[in-house]
């Protein structure tokens, strides 16, 4: 750790950073709506007979860490879990992805050079490792909504792959609002999906717990040094989303230790997202911040 860095920590008696935005499940937050996202697909997954599940939000709001949460509460004794962090993929290489993290090994295209011969591989491969095992596969794709409409069916395709007896596959789609349409324009995707959950943005008493619950766990004892005005005004400046909450939080922080100031004030929440908006050219002299 740099010494600055350190610096910074022993000035509030932090031990960690407490608003990087990065997936360390320390940190993550089981707000109500992430507590009911998780429990939802959690549910789904233990199922293993419902097809296919759908996580929406908002951008910046939690899902990718929710996906991650996720990953980790699935027992690796009975799911095994393949994680595509994004879907610029077309349909082919993406289920070389999957075939490559189900194997554990890095699969070249010279090796499956078709979707006929990748298929076949999937479907050998969910014979041998799940039927009657009592494991079952789980594929979580996340920023779905970069899907084409032809790939999505194929995604669908691959749920279609069972026994009499049990299903194989379930999988998640993950992603922004915009796939919530996307899917309702495909009814034989849409109809395949058992269930789906869309990430509010958190209330203000939320972004305090919020806040709290992360101070916490980079060391802070006692309460966070924000007043409860900081407070509302973070929520409404950044609308509830947590990653432009870390944003701002980390920002407010940084200012209150360069000026001395053990509290961070509605003052000090203003001055920075007043400069933030003016870097980022969206800042009207003229009108008002919040």
């Amino acid at each position: 750790m740099h010494d600055a860095t350190a610096q910074k920590l022993n000035y509030f008696k932090l031990l960690d950073q407490p608003f990087n935005n990065t997936r360390d499940t320390r940190f993550f937050y089981e707000s109500s709506v992430h507590g009911e996202a998780l429990s939802r697909l959690l549910f789904l997954a233990q199922d293993g007979n419902m097809g296919m599940g759908l996580l929406t939000g908002e951008i910046g709001c939690g899902k990718t860490m929710t996906r991650t949460v996720l990953h980790k509460r699935l027992d690796p004794r009975r799911y095994k879990v393949v994680s595509i962090e994004n879907c610029l993929l077309e349909f082919d290489y993406l289920l070389l992805e999957i075939i490559s993290q189900i194997k554990g090994e890095r699969i070249r295209t010279s090796e499956l050079p078709d979707r006929y011969s990748r298929l076949a591989e999937f479907k050998s491969l969910l014979v041998h490792e799940f039927m009657g095992s009592g494991r079952h596969l789980v594929v979580m794709l996340d920023e779905a909504q970069q899907l084409s409409d032809t790939d999505l069916e194929g995604v669908k395709g691959l749920t279609n792959i069972a026994s009499e007896r049990e299903n194989f596959v379930t999988m998640i789609l993950i992603g922004q609002p915009e796939l919530r349409e996307k899917v309702r324009r495909l009814p034989q995707v849409d109809q395949r999906i058992s269930l789906r959950y869309h990430l509010k943005p958190l209330s203000a008493a939320e972004t305090f717990r919020y806040l709290e619950h992360r101070m916490h766990v980079a060391g802070l004892e006692g309460p966070p040094p924000f007043t409860r005005e900081a407070v509302m005004l973070i929520c409404k400046a950044c609308r509830g989303i947590p990653r432009e909450i870390n944003r701002l939080c980390k920002l407010a922080l940084d200012y209150a230790i360069a000026h001395e100031r053990s509290v961070v004030g509605a003052d000090i929440v203003e001055m920075v997202y007043r400069d933030l908006r003016r870097h980022e050219g969206t800042f009207d002299p003229g009108g008002e911040v919040f």
